[in-house]
């Protein structure tokens, strides 16, 4: 419980505090339809339902950040507590004490923590199922016997299989955990001859009834994309050094990054994740070789990353969100490493642990991790003349703002804005101001600002330029002979 409280706190301190950002706002709009628009809409966007069902039994309960974010909180402290008995189960209490508050004072974890997506809750049943599996392998021959025998493992067979499954109906990355699951048993039956038919067999029973339970879901999703399922992922940029390290540094070393760039920031105690990186190897080490459940855990480890990686070369997924179950089981055996450990040094160990992970946590809650979109919409609602046009290169920058001004009762009407930059020269022409805003809006940028600069470039030079934050810019432009609008700050002065 104390772990659970840890990662509680941890996900609901500051909860409503950043700007939703775009796939937030796909949440909340989708969220809000009916169970049958919004099974229909989710797999017309190649996403799995679960999670989307969750959140609607929230949005009558407020639509604001705090309320819809609060299931991921819930479910990302529900992994903390998930990663303490499965960790305990292969390594004892202090080995499950350090993975568990890892887990929780990860800046990562608790970054979608605080996010209105699904991911804390397919990594709660991705550890509910490697903990089932790790029942299932504890005992090789127990888990050959029929399911239906009365000595049978057909509890954790079942554990495992419900969990996989409500994990693939949440997210489509849970099937490297279905290809890690299949790996680590056949890996165990491959060991343990005697076992061996049995262990498949159950493995083959089960595994049919996960299958049976998902891919009608993929037929509709398969239907309803007419038949284009690779989509989905042309957002994904392409993979290369910098944005693998920078994520190696986001889920496995304890650092802060940008939800929407590949971008690390200097605060917090960089050391730390060197110290979490020498536990995990020396957990691995330390771990018997022939044990088919610690076997398991290693599969799930690798078998993600791994997987991303050899898939990116055909067409890149590498996305720090994408490995997040992962970051999970590379604590697991950082606290198995410090468990291996003398008991007074893993006392020690686990007390730097302990305090340096909260210093390292605490920049996270003012660190500029989302687009500052709320302030923009702010800062241009109170200054835009009536004549005015907004033009921008993403009308996806519109859906965020006036999420923001929506509950103000003044959203930027269609006819007020445009992404199309002849209109906006037009109007300038016409004897009307334009503005021009520019910001990163997904996590791929389809438009850099040097683009952007090119584009509005025949407005002429803007009389007035304004940032918001990291990511956004704000130029005015005006007819020749008037004067220049000027912007308010964010909160309206």
């Amino acid at each position: 419980m104390a772990v659970f409280v840890t990662g509680l706190v941890a996900r609901l301190y500051g909860l409503g505090d950043k700007p939703y950002w775009l796939d937030e706002v796909t949440t909340l709009h989708r969220a809000a339809l009916p169970a049958k628009a919004m099974i229909r809409d989710s797999l017309s966007f190649h996403h799995l339902p679960l999670y989307f069902l969750i959140s609607g039994w929230f949005v009558p309960h407020g639509t604001d950040e705090a309320t819809l974010r609060l299931p991921a909180a819930l479910f990302g402290a529900l992994s903390c507590l998930l990663l303490f008995g499965l960790t305990r189960a292969l390594g004892g209490r202090r080995a499950a004490v350090a993975a568990a508050l890892l887990l929780a004072l990860s800046p990562f974890q608790v970054q979608y923590g605080q996010e209105a997506r699904s991911y804390t809750l397919v990594i709660s049943f991705i550890l509910l199922g490697l903990w089932g599996l790790v029942a299932v392998l504890r005992d090789p021959a127990r888990a050959a016997r029929p399911l239906l025998a009365p000595s049978s493992a057909w509890r954790p067979w079942l554990v495992y299989a419900l969990a996989t499954i409500a994990a693939l109906d949440t997210l489509s990355v849970a099937l490297f955990w279905l290809a890690a699951g299949i790996l680590a048993i056949a890996l165990a039956g491959w060991r343990e001859p005697a076992a061996r038919r049995g262990l498949l067999v159950n493995a083959a029973i089960t595994h049919a009834v996960i299958l049976v339970c998902y891919l009608p879901w993929i037929v509709a999703m398969h239907r309803l994309t007419n038949g284009d399922m690779r989509s989905g992922l042309d957002w994904v940029p392409p993979l290369n050094w910098e944005r693998l390290w920078t994520t190696v540094q986001a889920v496995y070393l304890l650092r802060t990054t940008s939800l929407i760039a590949y971008h690390t920031f200097p605060d917090g105690l960089a050391w730390l994740g060197a110290v979490v990186a020498l536990l995990a190897v020396f957990g691995l080490w330390s771990v018997p070789r022939r044990d088919p459940a610690m076997a398991a855990a290693k599969v799930a480890l690798v078998t993600l990353p791994a997987g991303l990686l050899v898939a990116s070369v055909v067409s890149s997924v590498w996305m720090p969100r994408y490995l997040a179950w992962s970051g999970p089981i590379f604590f697991l055996f950082a606290g198995l490493g410090l468990g291996c450990l003398p008991r007074r040094m893993s006392f020690g160990v686990l007390g730097l642990i302990v305090v340096a992970g909260i210093a390292n946590l605490l920049p996270y809650y003012r660190l500029e991790t989302k687009p500052l979109w709320n302030d923009a919409a702010l800062m241009l609602r109170g200054s835009l003349p009536a004549d005015a046009l907004l033009l921008t290169d993403d009308p996806g920058a519109i859906d965020m703002m006036n999420v923001r001004l929506q509950r103000l009762a003044d959203p930027f009407p269609d006819e007020l804005w445009t992404d199309d930059a002849t209109r906006a020269l037009q109007t300038l022409h016409d004897g009307h101001p334009v503005f021009a805003v520019h910001g990163r809006v997904g996590q791929a940028d389809h438009t850099p600002l040097s683009a952007f600069l090119d584009m509005v470039a025949p407005l002429g030079a803007p009389c007035l330029t304004r940032t918001v934050g990291l990511d956004i810019i704000i130029e005015a432009f005006t007819p020749d002979g008037r004067a220049c609008p000027t912007t308010p700050d964010a909160d309206g002065a």
